[in-house]
């Protein structure tokens, strides 16, 4: 019935069209955010009755369920029980789609998984800068525009090179596996544009980039899965990000899922400077049988 096998680049152009929607807004369940991550989190999936499954290594020898994509979800967890009948685990449930699985299943245990929850975002507020709580953005963003002079570029098969260049001369410190992971990725991102589909931004400045950033949108929500920039040019940050919010907000962008902080208490102080609308739990179900 289920086939799994491990997701690859090959996938693809026959996976990326199936994915639709997210549950709740979550950032996991978009097809590039999947495709990026696949080696730091193992995974493999199977498509059947048009639906994708996906099941995740969350520790060794510890494998869990996403949710399913496409078709009608009782049918599709009717499906994975005839798969797999019995005690499993679900990983990246929000909490909505928690309690059907707890009024599904008879006996079930909830907990937040580790690197907490998607952090959600007003589009319009982020692309204006505006009310008084991004004030500081606001300014360290103006600070950016009267000091350097700069332009914006879609990242290209053209002018790839240069987003590589900024990656290779950026100085690093307490690099980590998954900033490791992440700058591998992003370099098989810009290998592959076509492939992941992604919409992009760079940010020049002094002739250079000195940001830039990619994401998805998905419906009413643009999802920021990669921004990286050079923080010795006050106010990058808030000019890249709400230019990129910016360009979507015609194209139906109402909310930014700018993802979790993985724990981080800087990360986290970071991502809560922005105001955030609402923090989107992310949980695990544990289904005893």
């Amino acid at each position: 019935m289920l086939e799994f096998s491990r997701l690859t680049l090959s996938d693809a152009p026959s996976l990326r069209p199936m994915f639709t929607h997210t549950y709740s807004r979550l950032c996991e369940y978009v097809f590039g955010t999947l495709l990026l991550w696949r080696d730091m989190w193992p995974m493999e999936f199977a498509v059947f009755d048009d639906t994708v499954f996906i099941r995740i290594e969350v520790s060794e020898g510890q494998v869990a369920y996403m949710l399913p994509i496409g078709g009608e979800l009782e049918k599709s967890l009717d499906t994975l029980d005839s798969f797999q009948p019995g005690k499993k685990l679900f990983y990246n449930i929000p909490g909505n789609e928690a309690e059907i699985l707890k009024q599904r299943y008879n006996n079930v245990s909830i907990s937040p998984i580790a690197s907490g929850g998607d952090y959600l975002y007003c589009a319009e507020s982020m692309a204006t800068l505006s009310g008084r709580k991004l004030h500081g953005q606001r300014n360290h963003c103006n600070y950016f525009e009267r000091t350097w002079a700069h332009h914006f570029e879609e990242i290209t098969n053209t002018n790839v090179r240069d987003v590589i260049d900024f990656i290779e001369r950026k100085e690093v410190s307490n690099s980590s596996e998954l900033l490791e992971e992440g700058n591998r990725k992003t370099l098989e991102v810009f290998d592959n544009l076509d492939i992941y589909g992604f919409s992009s931004l760079a940010l020049y400045a002094e002739s250079k980039v000195v940001g830039f950033t990619f994401g998805t949108l998905l419906g009413d929500t643009l999802y920021v899965t990669i921004e990286q920039a050079d923080r010795d040019y006050r106010g990058v940050y808030p000019k890249l990000s709400s230019t990129f919010v910016s360009k979507h907000l015609e194209a139906g962008a109402v909310y930014v899922n700018r993802e979790d902080d993985l724990g981080d208490e800087g990360l986290r102080k970071a991502k809560l400077a922005w105001n955030p609308l609402e923090i989107i739990d992310k949980l695990a179900v544990v289904v005893e049988g």
